[in-house]
């Protein structure tokens, strides 16, 4: 894919202006959509540098018109069978049959790429299936970023594809983004010694920018609104759960831990998944005071945890959780079990606390958290966030 367009100057830079094209599994379908969020931030910051940013994303269908969000362009290139809530995983387990969205998805990003012509750039979020097989053939310079289950599969393949697939990407000489240092880590240690130095060598660590909007404490009417919409008691703590609700978040040893506490705060959890009946039921079961609100709108969902006086967070896999980084931003205190990055947080913002995976040490640490309350937001040099706004 070559291109011959002429090259202009982003305002006030140097830099010339790209045609830049993102592939990604993942994207928000309507701007309130909590999927893929961190995707868009990043677009949007780099078509906020002046480039022409073009987005081809999962959902809609092949034929549907590009839809202009912001500064960015999007092209829906079907797929939206299998890369949805709750995540292609769970949904190929849940109908294996669904494989067949990827097939009608590869299609759909060839034709989008066809139809888009020439760039002088691409971005794929995801190592797999973005970067390899999906611009294996976008001859351009590329940038690849690794998220956590795109490592995770790669690392699971068998050695020699495994090697295939990075092979292909150092002869494309692409440049690695990890959001977080345990991704990175856990690809290199699964490398041959010399893909290993290769890969490091054209690698960095920088979580992707988040858009939250009005980052500071709600109003006290604003407040007591939300948790009185969370079926919180006005007395009673507030103790939220954001995510999907699947066997890896965890979200039975937030319900276990608060069980155990002498005096539990209202549990609200939000999101949805194959797991929510089995999860109301423990709830019930463990005499928990919980408030099941589904799958909402990433505004409600920043909305709860900036009410709430504690975030749980149990996952077992994520590199770089986003709600613990959007809890943060609100000044809101986090209970983490340590995934990824996130012991590394807790050692730098005394306001993460991170507890071994079982119900007396999430109990444990939801009642010192709950003990010393009004935590200060961590706006300023937070550890959670990247340095480069442009990621």
């Amino acid at each position: 894919m070559t291109d011959t367009t002429p090259s202009r100057s982003c305002a006030g830079g140097s830099a010339p202006v790209e045609r830049i094209v993102v592939v990604t599994t993942s994207f928000p379908r309507t701007a309130d959509d909590a999927a893929g969020h961190f995707v868009e931030a990043q677009a949007q910051a780099l078509a906020s540098q002046g480039h022409d940013v073009h987005v081809i994303c999962a959902g809609g269908t092949w034929r549907q018109t590009p839809e202009q969000r912001g500064k960015i362009t999007i092209h829906w290139a079907g797929g939206g069978g299998l890369f949805t809530w709750p995540g292609a995983l769970s949904r190929l387990r849940e109908a294996p049959w669904r494989a067949v969205e990827l097939l009608s998805y590869a299609a759909g990003v060839r034709w989008r790429l066809k139809k888009l012509g020439p760039v002088q750039r691409a971005e794929a979020h995801w190592l797999v299936p973005s970067a390899w097989p999906l611009l294996a053939a976008c001859d351009v310079p590329l940038t690849v970023v690794a998220h956590g289950a795109d490592v995770r599969l790669l690392c699971s393949l068998p050695r020699a594809l495994r090697r295939h697939i990075v092979d292909h990407l150092l002869g494309r000489e692409a440049n690695f983004r990890f959001v977080a240092q345990d991704l990175e880590r856990q690809l290199l240690d699964r490398l041959d010694p010399h893909q290993a130095a290769a890969v490091a060598r054209r690698s960095k660590v920088q979580p992707c920018p988040l858009t939250i909007p009005a980052a500071s404490k709600p109003s006290a009417a604003t407040r007591a609104a939300t948790r009185r919409a969370l079926g919180c008691p006005a007395s009673a703590p507030l103790a939220v759960v954001v995510g999907r609700l699947v066997v890896d978040k965890r979200v039975d040893l937030a319900i276990r831990g608060t069980a155990q506490m002498p005096t539990p705060p209202h549990l609200a959890v939000i999101g949805g998944g194959p797991l929510r009946t089995t999860l109301q039921q423990l709830a019930q079961r463990l005499g928990v005071a919980a408030t099941f609100v589904g799958q909402r709108p990433r505004s409600e969902c920043l909305a709860a945890i900036a009410a709430a006086d504690v975030l749980v967070h149990c996952s077992a896999v994520e590199a770089a959780p986003s709600v613990i980084r959007e809890a943060r931003a609100y000044g809101i205190a986090v209970v983490a079990t340590p995934s990824g990055d996130v012991g590394r947080w807790a050692e730098q913002d005394p306001q993460i606390v991170t507890a071994a995976p079982n119900p007396p040490a999430i109990a444990a640490a939801l009642q010192a958290v709950l003990e010393r309350r009004n935590p200060a937001p961590r706006l300023q040099n937070d550890p959670t966030r990247g340095t480069n706004p442009s990621c």
